[in-house]
């Protein structure tokens, strides 16, 4: 009688293939996404300029038949024209004030973004600010996050921070391979030299006689050598 034949053990089940891991950004990279910068550039608008102050509101006219009525009409005609220029000067002193603030204000944080480049990076602050300049005409977040820097000063550090190992990188001094040979070939010949001077001297005194020998000693005593 046939013995029974034993089922099969079932296929091990095969575990699941581990998903790879998306490659985390790195530098201005990851500045742009922890401060959602792409989306505030693609939404940024410039703030409009503040609208001018309202016209003070004008007396009430009397009535027509007054006989003051055409004096009442000069005198306003010419207060209005003098109020209308006053405000027109105060209002360009005004805006000349607005951008002459606004100016110191660009000019000191470009010296202070620079002096934070210059820190970090060595680079001459002419170059670092034309660097940074560069940067922010042709990175447009990077320019958002200019432009937003005082509401936004952590993302501004950040990127300056980043700005800063990407031009260390990109400015840094390379040694020239050949330059490096020369030098150590130059090297090496100048201690062989001192070397072939050595010897050439012991050479000397070991084929003189004592005699000559201590001639030579007192020759070197009577010049000081």
């Amino acid at each position: 009688m046939a013995e029974p034949q034993a089922a099969p053990s079932p296929a091990p089940a095969q575990a699941p293939a581990t998903p790879t891991p998306e490659p985390q950004p790195q530098g201005l990279e990851k500045v742009y996404k922890d401060f959602n910068i792409e989306a505030e550039a693609a939404t940024f608008k410039p703030e409009p300029p503040a609208a001018p102050a309202p016209a003070p509101a004008v007396p009430k006219v009397p009535d027509p038949f007054d006989p003051n009525f055409p004096a009442y009409q000069a005198q306003l005609a010419q207060g209005l024209t003098a109020l209308s220029q006053a405000t027109t000067q105060m209002q360009g002193q005004f805006t000349a004030l607005q951008q002459e603030l606004g100016r110191r204000q660009v000019e000191a944080d470009i010296k202070q973004a620079v002096g934070i480049l210059t820190e970090k990076t060595g680079l001459d602050p002419d170059i670092a600010e034309v660097a940074l300049e560069s940067k922010a005409r042709k990175d447009p977040k990077f320019l958002q996050i200019w432009n937003n820097r005082t509401k936004n000063p952590k993302a501004f550090q950040a990127a300056l921070e980043a700005v800063s190992g990407e031009f260390k990188d990109r400015f840094s001094v390379k040694q020239d391979p050949q330059l490096v040979e020369n030098q150590r070939a130059i090297r090496a010949s100048q201690q062989q030299m001192a070397v072939t001077q050595r010897t050439s001297e012991q050479d000397k005194w070991a084929e003189m006689t004592p005699a000559e020998r201590e001639a030579e000693r007192n020759r070197i005593r009577r010049s000081g050598m």
